[in-house]
Formats: structure tokens, sequence, C-alpha cells
């Protein structure tokens, strides 16, 4: 998710395209640590694709999961 998460923020800066050597350094500017193996897979996964369609497709995907909510807690009742 971090390597997700640098990848959008320098799309969103600017960069078009971001290299896996973009994103190590983004991460390292504050002090976290790359996975190289899944950054090259992200990176690979991305190259060539309009990265707008891409999250409109993962956003289809969520959709068809629902939207229901989770149980409430329980009542906070008093303790004796």
């Amino acid at each position: 998710m971090k390597h997700m998460a640098a990848y959008l923020m320098l799309v969103l800066g600017g960069n078009e395209s971001p290299s896996a050597a973009d994103v190590t350094a983004a991460l390292s500017s504050v002090g976290i640590e790359a996975d190289a193996d899944a950054l090259n897979n992200l990176i690979s996964e991305l190259e060539g694709k309009d990265l707008e369609e891409v999250l409109a497709s993962g956003n289809e995907l969520l959709a068809k999961f629902g939207s229901g909510g989770g149980g409430g807690g329980g009542g906070g009742g008093r303790r004796r």
C-alpha cells in the first residue's frame, strides 16, 4: 500500500509515469524503506496503463462488495 500511495502522490505532483527509483526516493525521504520486489511488481503492473482507468476499474470492483455497515459496538453498560 505504501508503494501505491507514493506512486499516486508522485502522479498528483506532476510525474505522469513514476519509476521505481522515483517511488523509492519519495519513500526514503520520509524514512520508509521500499520493498524492491513489491515495488517492481507494481511498476510493471501499471506500465503503459492510464492511471484514471486503473482507478475507475478498481472502483467498479469495490462496488461489487457492497457497502453494508459492520455491526455496531455493544452497549457501554455500567460495570459493577
